[in-house]
């Protein structure tokens, strides 16, 4: 049974405790409140801020220690690994990255990943697309379009537009890589769209990818989002602060 939490303490109140304290403490990790080689607090410390048992602590450590965040050490204790280490595709690191304050290199990074992927699923999607997925296309784009007006709702349609590419492709690898693009886009969209008005300049260009995979033409698909993405990446990196 988890200790009882007393004034003061950080209580975790959902039901998977090792999963929230291993969120919590990746989310420091990711965030730089812990860096490479840094050592984490004693167990009973951690025991004691999180107002969890030694076995919810250990369970959570393990869950960090298979995403290659953290490693354990006899007589040394838990250190932090270095980020070349880190499982950042894993889906919960992924979702904990979109908590925290993203650097310029990151984003960029991860539009990287978009550029190499989705142009090409695009054009499979063209080839491949069914009724169904043309359905769910066809509903994230119409989102889109209804929400300009409101960033968060205009950005999680613009995900979902994306991720019903990825899954018309059909390609089990792309499959895998949804939490990837979904978070990418997620966290780039705040630089990218900071108002309506680009999301306004937006739609058009997704409307471009999905007139071709309509049409069955996979070479304009794939030239259409070449061209979203590299009008996405320009104004990343236009709206980076200079230091990013």
């Amino acid at each position: 049974m988890p200790q009882t939490a007393q004034p003061g303490q950080k209580r975790i109140l959902r039901r998977n405790l090792s999963e929230q304290v291993a969120e919590q403490i990746g989310t420091r990790i990711l965030g730089g409140h812990y860096r490479p080689g840094d050592t984490l607090p004693e167990e009973s410390q951690l025991c004691s801020e999180f107002g969890v048992s030694r076995t919810v602590i250990r369970e959570a450590v393990r869950m960090l220690v298979s995403k290659g965040m953290l490693e354990v050490r006899p007589r040394i204790g838990t250190r932090v690994l270095n980020p070349q280490d880190w499982q950042l595709l894993d889906r919960a690191v992924l979702e904990w990255q979109q908590s925290i304050q993203s650097d310029g290199q990151q984003l960029k990074d991860l539009i990287e990943l978009r550029q190499a992927i989705e142009p090409q699923a695009a054009f499979l999607a063209a080839q491949r697309r069914t009724t169904a997925d043309l359905q769910e296309i066809g509903d994230a784009l119409r989102k889109m379009e209804q929400t300009v007006a409101d960033n968060s709702a205009y950005a999680v349609a613009d995900a979902q537009f994306h991720i019903a590419i990825l899954r018309a492709a059909k390609n089990r690898y792309f499959d895998a890589l949804e939490a990837a693009i979904f978070t990418g886009l997620l966290l780039s969209i705040r630089v990218t769209n900071p108002d309506e008005t680009r999301n306004c300049l937006s739609v058009p260009l997704h409307q471009d990818i999905a007139s071709a995979i309509i049409a069955s033409d996979p070479n304009a698909a794939e030239q259409a989002m070449r061209v979203h993405l590299a009008d996405s990446a320009a104004r990343l990196v236009r709206n980076l602060p200079a230091t990013a």
